[in-house]
């Protein structure tokens, strides 16, 4: 018992003597000037595209980036040049219809940065779901699933799943159609291969997505095995929310997701997160949707 007082002693004065070494050094450096971020997704089958213009921070200041309200965004497809109408702070919108195959870019023109271009990019087409297997804990308790995707590229496809959590009002008239509210769920999928990530764009408030390229995969079929952290009410739906994401998209997700991983261990390298945006920061990227209801209380959604 005395050595083992005198090991937790030792212990405590060296813990003692690493934090002392503990110092706040001042930035000296010069502050650098803000840059332009520009952001914009096009999918499959999308009518309305949104893009958010804004200006970056300096990584030692805190606080809402700063909008851009005075910019001419111009979002070309196909050779075709189509005006974007501020319609919020940062906001711009386009009312035009999308489809896989189409070529797309963007440009922002302001007074105090100039004019910002994006690298030209193609709209990916809807992903195809294959079989769906429901996977059962014990009665009305489900502990995940498993999905097949038709993986058609595998060395040129990108895909991100998050699953929705739907439930009715506990009302039998209402049980059919009127949902009452919608959450992301915690999920989790225990395969190297996949990123498990909840990064800021696209904005997701709760839950994690799974992010992965298909050539991780081989052959032509991608399985996965999807785990919740919540058990399935009768009064409740899952949807799986699938999406086929440009390269460009996937590159800028995947380094955000290596950047938040790392920000508060300092033995890391500094993560630079992906852009596409000649002259400013952020990403055209594409990102096509397609969904599948899952669960439905205790019965099962083909």
């Amino acid at each position: 018992m005395k050595y083992v007082k005198r090991y937790i002693i030792l212990i405590s004065i060296a813990l003692l003597s690493f934090a002392s070494c503990i110092k706040e050094v001042e930035f000296t450096g010069e502050e650098t000037a803000p840059l332009p971020v520009l952001n914009c997704v096009v999918g499959d089958g999308d009518t309305v595209v949104y893009a958010d213009l804004s200006k970056s921070l300096f990584f030692l200041r805190r606080g809402d980036f700063a909008p851009i309200t005075d910019a001419e965004v111009v979002l070309t497809c196909n050779g075709t040049a189509y005006p974007m109408t501020l319609v919020g702070d940062s906001v711009y919108m386009l009312r035009h219809t999308f489809a896989a195959g189409d070529v797309v870019s963007i440009s922002a023109t302001m007074p105090e940065f100039g004019t910002i271009t994006s690298k030209t990019i193609t709209v990916v087409p809807k992903p195809a779901f294959g079989l769906v297997t429901y996977v059962f804990e014990s009665y009305r308790m489900a502990s995940g699933f498993a999905f097949q995707i038709e993986n058609k590229n595998p060395t040129n496809s990108y895909y991100l799943i998050y699953v929705a959590n739907k439930i009715t009002p506990d009302s039998t008239e209402e049980m059919c159609w009127h949902w009452e509210t919608e959450s992301y769920e915690n999920i989790s999928c225990y395969d190297s291969r996949i990123l498990l990530t909840n990064s800021d764009f696209p904005s997701i408030n709760e839950g994690q997505y799974l992010l992965f390229p298909g050539r991780n995969f081989s052959g032509d079929t991608i399985t996965l095995k999807i785990d919740f952290y919540d058990t399935i009410e009768v009064n409740q739906i899952q949807v799986v929310d699938l999406y086929s994401i440009s390269e460009d998209l996937y590159k800028y997700l995947s380094t955000c997701y290596n950047y938040y991983s790392s920000r508060n261990n300092p033995f890391t390298e500094p993560v630079q997160v992906y852009t596409n945006i000649s002259g400013g920061l952020g990403v055209l990227g594409a990102k096509s949707y397609k969904g599948k209801n899952i669960f439905w209380g205790d019965h099962y959604q083909p």
